[in-house]
């Protein structure tokens, strides 16, 4: 058995395959007939390594050949329950976050999963299919979100310009005043990157729970440990039912409540109606990005401000991943997978 509780194995740094890197004799014979490997989503706890047909660019479309795919906690739930916006016909090509080189200019590229606006008014197409040794990026995606990499960063860091993106609009979405102390609920990656958007932003970030391993990092990302209480802005991070209760209890008078985790379809949240209205608090939603967040992610990760390589702690194959997603790692945050 594996560390991951499959029969899984850590990749290590120095069996990364280099962009191009000649294939062994099997991956010849998938090419010679225009298939690759890449994971499917057949359902909950059903994800499958398969051959398929090599993706066929049509105009505007731009076809990536993947370095590397990152996990993230969408992953992780879906993986275990579905999910009612990412995955909608089964079997599904699965994975979001993602570095390659485009197989037309051979650059390296990111791009975000979707082409959306600020509107959420309209159900927003979401691209799907990182775990994959090629990827498709529609045109309307391609037009938008589609960014060439400063050629000093590393591809697996620019693979977090999505869950990046997406921290900067919740950030945004907080309407934080400079000096405002924000309690982050939930210490994880997205909980690291909120951290670090807060702090860019002006604000004090404070992370609440956590494991000790987690917590250890959040001075590196610009924040500090603390119970929350009173907060002029608190950041729901963690996507459970007790976060989003507990983000309304520590909210203080005046404050604002941003709901960053999501949470299956149906569930409800109970609210004290007095501190809701007499204390005028403000609850909101958020959700995804638009393409400046995108853009700004990007220079952000270029930047090296924070380190963002820490939150990547393990590296695994394609096959590999339904295992590590199964039964992950105390320690584990982020995987970067190599196809």
């Amino acid at each position: 058995m594996g560390q991951y509780g499959g029969t899984a194995r850590r990749v290590e740094r120095s069996e990364r395959r280099q962009p191009f890197a000649e294939p062994g004799s099997a991956g010849r014979e998938r090419r010679a007939a225009g298939d690759v490997r890449a994971l499917r989503f057949h359902g909950p706890g059903d994800l499958r390594l398969e051959d398929v047909p090599r993706p066929e660019a049509g105009p505007g479309d731009v076809l990536v050949q993947v370095e590397v795919a990152l996990t993230d906690g969408t992953d992780l739930k879906t993986f275990r329950r579905g999910h009612p916006v990412l995955l909608e016909e089964l079997p599904s090509p699965f994975g979001h976050e993602f570095c390659g080189i485009d197989s037309a200019t051979g650059k390296r590229v990111v791009a975000a999963n979707s082409a959306a606006g600020d509107e959420r008014g309209e159900p927003i197409e979401l691209l799907n299919g990182a775990y994959a040794e090629f990827l498709l990026v529609p045109a309307a995606i391609a037009q938008t979100n589609l960014l060439r990499v400063p050629t000093h960063l590393q591809p697996e860091v620019a693979a977090m310009v999505e869950p990046l993106a997406c921290c900067l609009r919740g950030v945004e979405r907080a309407g934080l005043q400079q000096g405002d102390r924000i309690a982050i609920l939930g210490a994880g990656p997205i909980g690291l990157m909120l951290c670090a958007c807060v702090t860019d932003a002006g604000g004090r970030p404070e992370v609440v729970g956590g494991r000790a391993e987690r917590r250890a990092l959040v001075p590196a990302f610009g924040g500090t440990i603390g119970d929350g209480g009173g907060a002029d802005v608190v950041i729901e991070a963690a996507g459970t039912a007790e976060a989003w209760e507990q983000a309304l209890e520590l909210v203080g008078p005046g404050g604002t409540v941003v709901y960053f985790g999501g949470r299956e379809a149906g569930t409800e949240l109970r609210v004290d109606t007095y501190r809701l209205h007499y204390e005028e608090l403000t609850l909101r939603g958020a959700f995804h990005h638009a393409p400046r967040h995108v853009r700004a992610a990007l220079a952000f990760l270029a930047s090296g401000a924070y380190p963002w390589q820490r939150l990547i702690t393990h590296y695994v194959r394609l096959e590999d991943v339904a295992g590590l997603l199964a039964d992950p790692p105390v320690d584990y945050l982020k995987a970067a997978v190599i196809p």
